[in-house]
Formats: C-alpha cells, structure tokens, sequence
C-alpha cells in the first residue's frame, strides 16, 4: 500500500499560511531571509503565507528545520492521506 498525500484546499487558505507566518515570525526572520535558507525566492515565501502556493514535502521539511520546528506542526494542517472526497466520516474528534 501507498500512501498518497492531497492538498487540503480548505485549510490551505485558513490555517497553513498563518502556521508559516507565525513560526518565521517567532524565529525573526524576513520573508528573505527564510526564501534564502530554503534557496529559494522571497515572492515564494509570500505566496505560501498567502495560501496561493503550496510548498513541496521535501521543503517543507527543511522549512520546518529552519523554522525550528517538527515538520508535523507545518505539514499535518496542509496534508491528509485522504482525498477530501473520500475523507471518512464521522463524529468529530476532539
């Protein structure tokens, strides 16, 4: 069995983008200074905290090292093993 990771759309707008801010904000970097640890560009930085991009895993994380976190506090708001229409059903957790 493989597993396949889906975006979850939903909380891309409402909750990963502000997971992103807030842990590069704890750590005080810029926007640059995060886009240059990850070699990569500031704008992208910007479209992740903005919930219009979606990073790749393996950045994630090497994000979430930068950032100095797991990588479950980045990743598990962004990802699900299930595709949202298949996602199963039930009384909600706690």
């Amino acid at each position: 069995m493989t597993l396949q990771f889906t975006q979850r759309t939903s909380r891309l707008k409402a909750k990963f983008p502000n997971t992103i801010r807030r842990y590069r904000l704890q750590m005080g970097l810029s926007q640059r200074a995060l886009a240059v640890a990850l070699g990569t560009h500031r704008s992208l930085v910007s479209l992740w905290e903005r919930g219009q991009r979606a990073p790749s895993i393996p950045r994630l994380f090497r994000m979430a090292r930068e950032l100095g976190t797991m990588p479950e506090a980045l990743y598990h708001d962004f990802y699900s093993t299930f595709p949202p229409e298949n996602a199963p059903t039930g009384p909600a957790r706690s």
